[in-house]
């Protein structure tokens, strides 16, 4: 039943993935090679402020908005996607890698606010200008969101590597 669950999370999550990238690739320019991804992490007035020029000139800004729109319903989404891989890849044998795993399951949670506040002030920058302290705060979300993401992915692999490569016993 974990797994189906799993499945579902992870389906949802790429279809909303898929859109995402959609979205974002009218705002890629070489002037904003990351798109969205970039102004996430602008983390000051001036480079929030040229990418929104960019996507002015390039006719794209509503293109932004829709993207942070898709990615409210995403922001639901990959977290608890993420805390059901865990919990399926995750056993009880006490090791630290266990250990880890479980605060991990509770910690990409923590996700969801960091991505609607991260949202939130993008829009807000989106319709009356950007500034140094609304760019700050959402990079700094956005900095340790997408730390808990990696971190998370990478105990995943790891845990998965495990299950799949175990160590033989010695004896």
């Amino acid at each position: 039943m974990r797994l189906l669950g799993w499945l579902f999370l992870a389906t949802l999550s790429l279809v909303l993935m898929v859109q995402l990238r959609l979205a974002d690739g009218a705002l890629t320019s070489p002037e904003t090679p990351w798109g969205i991804v970039g102004f996430e992490l602008a983390f000051t007035q001036v480079r929030a402020a040229e990418i929104m020029r960019v996507w002015r000139s390039m006719g794209v800004t509503e293109g932004a908005l829709v993207s942070l729109g898709v990615d409210v319903a995403f922001l639901l989404v990959y977290p608890f996607m993420f805390r059901s891989l865990v919990q399926l890849l995750r056993r009880d044998d006490g090791s630290t890698l266990q250990s880890v795993g479980a605060r991990l399951a509770s910690a990409v949670l923590v996700c969801i606010p960091l991505d609607a506040l991260e949202n939130a002030l993008l829009w807000r920058m989106l319709v009356a200008g950007a500034s140094t302290p609304l760019a700050l705060v959402a990079g700094v979300a956005a900095t340790i969101k997408f730390l808990l993401v990696l971190i998370t992915a990478a105990w995943c692999a790891g845990a998965l590597f495990r299950r799949l490569f175990p160590r033989p016993a010695h004896g």
